[in-house]
């Protein structure tokens, strides 16, 4: 599939750019958001009932450059874009891998590229400093884990390079295999970089995030097809927050910089 391009010239966004647009959206004065809000530190529902993480403060100064509010709606991660095509929300952002397969069905608005990071325990006792030096050790994973797949893809590449294989054992919960790393039965974790750092973050300083994130590919706000306005809206928003630092300021604040991207794009996955 050919990518979707959409231009927009970035001016000074004002709040009055959002009532001066036809943007098709469910509520004039909102942008209808849908999310899985329990994924921390990507959206959750703190104790006051506020939506927060990294995707819900995105979203949050978005909306504020085109003087507009958020509206949230929270539902099951595989009800999103079924939801989004159907017109029930104007947005999709729960942490969301852009892929040409899910771009037969909606459009997305690229706000970040996210790769994988590598927990260890602290102080880094068996030295890894990347997924090449993983070999021979235990890697706990998730399973069903994107994450899973690199841990047994990279111990093929060890076996056949003539290094000692990866032991990788797999569980239901991301906590339990955090268990085994705390408990010394596992070496090395792998998560989505986000979540790699938050459970650092954590840790009370138990854990360490070591080397740079791997295999990076772009988070996106979901929308449906043909929404050249909504795109080019939240486009112009998106690059108004990086040009004012804003965007800077909420990874800094989850210690996520390295997702970062300097520009907004559509549908990269494609290109």
């Amino acid at each position: 599939m050919a990518a979707v391009v959409f231009t927009v010239s970035l001016g000074a966004v004002t709040t009055a750019y959002a009532q001066d647009q036809d943007l098709g959206l469910i509520r004039e004065d909102a942008i209808t958001v849908a999310a899985t809000a329990s994924f921390p530190p990507i959206v959750s529902v703190d104790s006051s009932g506020a939506y927060v993480g990294i995707d819900a403060e995105i979203i949050e100064a978005i909306a504020k450059e085109l003087g507009l509010r958020v509206e949230w709606v929270n539902i099951k991660f595989d009800g999103i874009i079924p939801g989004i095509s159907a017109g029930r929300f104007d947005v999709g952002m729960t942490g969301i891998t852009d892929t040409v397969e899910r771009q037969q069905v909606v459009d997305f608005v690229n706000y970040a590229d996210v790769g994988s990071g590598i927990i260890v325990a602290r102080g880094n006792p068996k030295g890894v400093k990347g997924i090449d030096d993983i070999c021979g050790l235990i890697v706990a994973s998730q399973t069903g884990d994107l994450a899973t797949t690199y841990a047994k893809r990279q111990s093929e590449k060890c076996v056949a390079e003539g290094r000692p294989a990866v032991t990788v054992n797999e569980f239901p919960e991301a906590t339990q295999s955090m268990l085994q790393l705390r408990g010394g039965r596992a070496d090395v974790i792998i998560h989505d970089y986000p979540l790699s750092a938050y459970k650092v973050q954590q840790s009370d300083g138990v854990l360490d995030l070591v080397g740079e994130q791997f295999s990076a590919a772009p988070y996106g706000m979901a929308i449906a097809k043909n929404r050249e306005a909504l795109a080019q809206a939240l486009m112009r928003g998106l690059d108004a927050i990086i040009a004012s630092g804003e965007y800077g300021r909420i990874l800094e604040k989850y210690d996520v910089s390295q997702i970062a991207i300097g520009k907004a794009t559509v549908n990269a996955a494609a290109r």
